[in-house]
């Protein structure tokens, strides 16, 4: 296979392992080399080694629960508990000239149209 490919093919992995059972089992032929490496893989599925699994314990969950964060911590997730991005980290400046308590920013023309 190609240095840059990543994946094998079945007769490619076939090859593969013809050639190391006879450096396996040297003092084999080769056809009972190339059994006994059968033996060695069957029923097995492939291993991914040198990745950590995730852990679902008590703890862990209680860490991550959004709903029990308080403060600065609080503004950085939405109700959902889904992170809100640069939005919930940094303090973007609201330059609409209306305070931030405000509830009805946007409805002054509404209000003196609606008055005449």
């Amino acid at each position: 296979r190609g240095k840059s490919s990543r994946t094998i093919t079945f007769e490619q992995f076939k090859e593969a392992l013809q050639e190391l059972s006879k450096k396996r089992f040297k003092d084999k032929s080769d056809e009972e080399a190339v059994q006994e490496i059968f033996k060695l893989i069957e029923g097995k599925a492939p291993i991914i080694s040198g990745v950590t699994k995730a852990i679902s314990s008590p703890t862990v969950s209680r860490l991550t629960d959004t709903s029990k964060f308080t403060g600065s911590h609080k503004e950085r997730f939405d109700p959902s508990g889904k992170g809100k991005g640069k939005a919930g980290r940094e303090d973007l400046v609201d330059a609409s000239g209306y305070v931030s308590g405000y509830k009805h920013a946007g409805t002054y023309d509404h209000k003196v149209q609606g008055s005449k």
